[in-house]
């Protein structure tokens, strides 16, 4: 999850799960009316309270067409006094504190000298009625924003997340934008909502934020920004997404030419990258065909954690299911770094668990609840016939014998050899994470349950 998302919605009832999200700035609007499409677009005080409440910065973006569609006649003078006197209006009301920053929206790729010469009234109006009290922001293509920054009209550019408008990519490879909206209609885990994620340039000491009844830009997750490598893929019919910086591992998808990524660090020739943009690596895809349109090549990956060692230290919170109508929210959690999200810790977590472990790790996991998938996708490396500690052992389950129905699987981390059982450490063993001994190939005493090893995997 980005740290800054956009959104035309009231996002009141989910201020808490934003924050606990890692979300720290909400993009608002202001405008004239809202439409029976968004009835709930326009930024309002109670609103702006609640996600304050939250310990959320705002961000707002006046823009009641903004061109949209080509209408250019929305962005000449007599539009850019009515929107900046309409947006001082509702700053007013909200509480926006002066020195943050209103961003005005120009939502269509104009890019003639024409076009340009016909916006820069509108902008000159804003500035004008503005004054001193807030910055000037532009959202919109790198021509526009660029043009308008040259002529001392805006101080912050918003880059809109259409790549193909004139001058975005050129934009992006310089430190004059503040903000890019580079991942598009997402949808909040569960519902509810629908958002842009934006990746802030570090560049920038703030990129306009603010919070209720405190100065401009403050932020209450005193965090720095990292550096953002944004690269471009350059491949001609596409580049695949591979489990693992190798031939060897799986690819789950095929990005298109000209499709842009984060790239959160390299191992050799390969780039781990962020496809989502929730600051998780979703794969790996190979250097040699993309390109860096923003920022410098990613720093190689040192880490040395393994998945088993983040097991290790869940181990030793002592971790286990709350009895009752109640759910551990730790294994909540877990659940969420899986497909469909959060879930009761009554739902088999073995796998959710095996999932958060190898993505703590920066690996990337199945993305399934579904134990036997680390065999199915045939997910990392298979060593069945050497183990070693920390590989990953998959077992099939059946009813009572190896004819029986199938029940499912268990996945867990060979720890050692135990005869004819393996001595694993795992999730939802015994309702908890714990060692525990499993069979090779029989029947589990306590559940009378006949359980087969698939195969074992190494990370």
């Amino acid at each position: 999850m980005r740290r800054t998302i956009d959104v035309a919605m009231n996002v009141s009832g989910f201020a808490d799960q934003l924050h606990h999200a890692g979300v720290r700035t909400v993009i608002r609007y202001y405008n004239h009316r809202n439409s029976s499409v968004l009835p709930t677009k326009r930024l309002d005080p109670p609103e702006a309270e609640v996600l304050a409440d939250a310990g959320l910065n705002l961000m707002t973006v006046f823009q009641q067409r903004g061109g949209a569609g080509g209408h250019i006649e929305d962005l000449d003078a007599e539009s850019g006094s009515a929107d900046a006197t309409r947006a001082l209006e509702l700053a007013a009301a909200l509480g926006q504190p002066e020195g943050s920053a209103i961003y005005f929206a120009v939502d269509h790729d104009f890019y003639k000298q024409s076009e340009l010469n016909s916006i820069r009234p509108y902008f000159e109006r804003v500035r004008e009625v503005l004054g001193n009290r807030y910055r000037v922001g532009c959202y919109g293509s790198g021509t526009v924003g660029g043009t308008m920054q040259r002529a001392g009209l805006v101080d912050l550019i918003w880059l809109a997340g259409a790549t193909g408008w004139s001058g975005t990519k050129d934009m992006l490879q310089t430190d004059a934008w503040a903000l890019f909206q580079k991942d598009l209609h997402k949808t909040w885990p569960g519902g509810g909502f629908s958002y842009d994620g934006n990746v802030l340039n570090p560049a920038f000491p703030d990129h306009g934020q603010f919070v209720l009844g405190s100065t401009p830009a403050s932020d209450r997750d005193s965090a720095p920004l990292q550096a953002t490598t944004i690269m471009e893929v350059t491949a001609r019919s596409g580049l695949r997404v591979r489990r693992g910086p190798s031939t060897a591992y799986e690819h789950f998808t095929v990005l298109p030419t000209g499709s842009l990524v984060h790239a959160v660090s390299r191992v050799g020739d390969w780039v781990k990258v962020d496809l989502e943009g929730d600051g998780q690596p979703d794969g790996f895809m190979h250097g040699d065909y993309l390109r860096i349109l923003s920022g410098g090549f990613p720093l190689a990956d040192s880490s040395g954690t393994r998945p088993i060692d983040i097991a290790r230290a869940e181990l030793a919170l002592d971790i286990r299911e709350v009895p009752g109508g109640s759910h551990n929210p730790r294994i909540v959690m877990y659940h969420a770094t899986t497909k469909d999200g959060a879930a009761a810790d009554e739902v088999a977590w073995c796998s959710s668990f095996m999932n958060y472990c190898v993505e703590q790790a920066g690996m990337v996991g199945t993305d399934s609840k579904w134990a036997m998938s680390w065999h199915d996708s045939r997910w990392g490396l298979e060593v069945t016939g050497t183990p070693r500690d920390g590989d990953i052992v998959v077992w099939r389950r059946r009813e009572q014998s190896a004819s029986g129905a199938i029940k499912g699987g268990h996945v867990a981390f060979w720890v050692g050899d135990a005869g004819d059982g393996v001595t694993i450490l795992g999730g939802n063993q015994s309702n908890r994470v714990k060692i525990s001994t499993y069979p090779k190939k029989g029947v589990m005493p306590d559940t009378n349950t006949f359980y087969e090893i698939l195969s074992l995997r190494r990370p």
